[in-house]
């Protein structure tokens, strides 16, 4: 019996292991759209700025 506990446990954490890998990536993901995103809006604000200033200038 002893030994089948520890094959089931072995077995729930290898799982949980695997679970969070999963999760991580995922993570990974999600943060690299974020910067994408956030290096998008920085972007499109210069460009507003930019317009902004050129209205004021003209």
């Amino acid at each position: 019996m002893d030994d089948e506990i520890k094959m089931m446990l072995n077995t729930i954490l290898d799982e949980m292991g695997r679970m969070e890998d999963r999760i991580n990536k995922r993570f990974d993901a999600v943060d690299e759209r974020f910067d994408k995103i956030e290096t998008r809006l920085e972007t499109m604000q210069h460009e507003i700025n930019a317009c902004k200033l050129e209205k004021r200038t003209a």
